[in-house]
């Protein structure tokens, strides 16, 4: 049993503490921000011409600061998943980029932009404390990857009054890092910190809750129809959002192009036709949708707003925008269901997330901690059929079925070939830390980033089924030799 050190104990509390005061505060600051410059996006219509400029001076801004201008959550949970810091100057680049987009009339959200915030500020706040980990049998790990996962699990746990949720959010995006794991009663602490004083404070994103209808054959039917529709629609929009990004950036890596090119159409699809409901974070037609008035294809509009606005490089986020797309989308299959459209909304809210972000248990307990535990076996239906069969890519890459096989498998090669498998954890471990470093490299040819990863990637495949090949042949020819040895009591009776 490893030894836990006191000192670290106390530094990680202290830590905890901090963090959920900060990130209750930065979480309150986005909100009112945001809500400021919405208002003004709904009062004068006219901003929407404004955003090309608005977009490109969010790009400038990142450029001053020194920050990637291709930066997005996906990078921020990479940073996480190879332990390296995240910038400090992320937090007012993405409070400041959010808010110039939906300004604009964007459809970007600011909960993936607190993600963000939440990341950067970790970062920044775990510095003085020099935190190290608690046992002592993992001296020498980096703790920048943890230090940001509470950091981000805090602020969202503030911004959805969702703690549960929020710290196994971050376990998911991590894919169960050992660092953020064993470390996970910190991050609840600063949860659970940031939780309270959001609603103490009352300021937050305050989902409407709906009646849960009694379990029955018919409500079960309507969860799994729900559920495997939001798979193929969270696969397409996460193949969309990330098929134009890698589309634009072929093309041209001068994003201030493509903020142009997409302000442009957007602002004219928005004019031609009147759609001004679907810019910015989309609460207000996600609260019409859990009241049962919607628009039935609304949630195709917003999705494709949502997809031009993030692939084309805008700033802020995609969460409270699915969930939109998710809630409008369960609503509508009230047409073949028959179903409550508040009811239904809620289910595809849940299994929309779910095969958005890959991240099942996560989107159970946030749905939960938001509609109420009444609704758990309802949410545990689909989110299963979303997972199940949904395509296990991602807003964030891969998803919670491919982390929990590779763990399998790194767990399998420690048993069988612990030598093998330190120099698989080693390449695996280079081979982030090499997809980190070449995007801060903007120069850098992507293609050719791309191969070197591949070759690395191969090579690290290859052992793995070297690896286990050996190890179940040495497993076969154990069970061969135990099988071919008599019994004691076979002995004694040949004697």
């Amino acid at each position: 049993m490893s030894v836990i050190s006191g000192r670290q104990v106390a530094a990680h509390g202290m830590f905890a503490l901090c963090m959920g005061v900060v990130a209750a505060v930065a979480s309150i600051v986005l909100c009112l921000c945001v809500a400021a410059v919405y208002g003004l996006y709904e009062a004068h219509w006219w901003l929407i011409f404004l955003l090309p400029a608005l977009g490109c001076l969010s790009l400038w801004l990142y450029h001053r600061a020194q920050l990637p201008l291709d930066m997005s959550t996906r990078r921020v949970v990479d940073h996480i998943r190879s332990d390296s810091p995240v910038p400090p100057l992320l937090a007012p680049g993405i409070l400041a980029g959010t808010c110039l987009s939906i300004l604009g009339g964007a459809s970007v959200g600011k909960e993936a932009g607190a993600l963000q915030m939440g990341a950067s500020l970790g970062s920044l706040v775990g510095r003085p404390f020099r935190l190290k980990p608690v046992h002592e049998a993992d001296a020498g790990e980096s703790m920048d990857g943890y230090a940001a996962a509470t950091g981000m699990a805090a602020t969202f746990a503030a911004l959805f009054f969702a703690p549960l949720g929020s710290m196994m959010f971050v376990i998911e995006l991590s894919r169960y890092k050992k660092s953020v794991v064993k470390h996970v009663v910190s991050i609840l602490l600063a949860c659970f910190v940031a939780y309270a004083i959001a609603r103490v404070v009352g300021i937050g994103d305050i989902i409407p809750t709906v009646a849960a209808p009694a379990l029955s054959w018919k409500t079960v039917g309507e969860c799994l129809v729900i559920g495997v529709l939001a798979a193929v629609v969270g696969a397409l929009f996460s193949e969309g959002v990330d098929g134009l990004q890698r589309l634009s950036k072929h093309i041209s890596r001068n994003y201030y192009i493509w903020v142009i090119a997409g302000g442009v159409v957007i602002a004219a699809l928005t004019l031609a036709f009147h759609l001004f409901e679907y810019g910015g974070t989309g609460g207000n037609m996600l609260a019409m949708a859990l009241a049962g008035d919607q628009p039935l294809w609304g949630f195709a509009f917003k999705a494709g707003f949502t997809i031009l606005a993030l692939g084309l490089w805008f700033k802020g986020g995609e969460i409270m925008p699915t969930f939109t797309i998710g809630a409008l989308l369960g609503a509508s299959c009230v047409v073949i269901t028959g179903g409550d459209a508040g009811y239904s909304a809620a289910i595809g809210l849940v299994a929309f997330f779910t095969a958005e972000s890959r991240c099942p248990l996560a989107a159970f307990l946030m749905g939960c901690e938001i509609f109420g535990w009444q609704f758990a076996p309802f949410f545990a239906i689909a989110v299963i059929t979303s997972f199940a069969f949904g395509r296990d890519v991602g807003m964030y890459g891969k998803g919670a079925y491919s982390a929990a096989r590779v763990l399998g498998r790194r767990a399998f090669m420690r048993r069988a070939q612990p030598e093998v498998a330190a120099k698989v954890d080693a390449i695996a471990t280079t081979v982030q830390k090499m997809a980190v470093d070449g995007q801060r490299d903007e120069a850098d040819d992507v293609r050719h980033r791309e191969d070197r990863a591949q070759v690395i990637e191969d090579f690290v495949a290859a052992k793995l089924a070297q690896g286990h090949g050996l190890a179940t042949r040495l497993e076969e020819g154990l069970e061969q030799l135990h099988g071919a040895q008599p019994s004691a009591s076979e002995s004694k009776t040949g004697k």
